[in-house]
């Protein structure tokens, strides 16, 4: 396939169908990217399409965790009380995803900004990979779904998602949908 999209932060083209990539998914304290903590960081590489390699651990965030946000994503403050700091996290996170494209639900405007801003806070170089965002690549595909929640699509597919809201099982249930969707993408 030949069709490409344009990532709006670099204006660069990349392909709609690769095959090598890392799918990222952040679980935060808040919405708002500007003030939210990374309470789990987690990764999957995934090279001709299948996942190689994987990372994911808890952070410990300075503020308590709400129980709106225990509520969603189950991750309690008695989890994250002795994890690693996100400066202890992060440099290690970003070696993982190397110079991949990263790959994610919403990633474009959510998890990208909220790693960015983190690089800036704590020094590190900028967060610069370019992105597929598999919302809205799901945007461009033939599939009659209600909406593009992460949720809703790998019901439609019928991919195993038992732990939504977990880091990992989102980054793995993304890839595997990501995989679905290549067969009805569109221009």
């Amino acid at each position: 396939m030949s069709t490409s999209i344009i990532n709006t932060n670099t204006r660069k083209s990349i392909k709609a169908d690769i095959s090598d990539y890392t799918v990222i998914d952040l679980e935060t304290t808040d919405v708002n990217v500007r003030i939210c903590e990374i309470i789990e960081a987690s990764a999957v590489r995934v090279r001709n399409n299948v996942i190689t390699d994987r990372f994911s651990t808890l952070i410990k965030p300075v503020k308590p965790i709400s129980s709106l946000i225990t509520s969603i994503t189950g991750i309690t403050n008695d989890m994250v009380k002795d994890a690693p700091s996100v400066q202890q996290v992060l440099p290690d996170y970003l070696d993982f995803i190397g110079d991949d494209i990263i790959l994610g639900h919403n990633v474009a405007c959510f998890d990208r900004n909220i790693i960015k801003i983190h690089c800036e806070k704590l020094g590190l170089p900028p967060f610069m990979n370019d992105t597929l965002d598999t919302l809205t690549y799901s945007r461009k595909c033939d599939i009659d779904v209600p909406n593009r929640k992460l949720t809703t699509l790998t019901q439609y597919f019928g991919i195993s998602h038992d732990d939504a809201h977990r880091a990992l099982a989102d980054c793995i249930a993304n890839h595997e949908c990501y995989q679905k969707l290549k067969k009805y993408f569109h221009e």
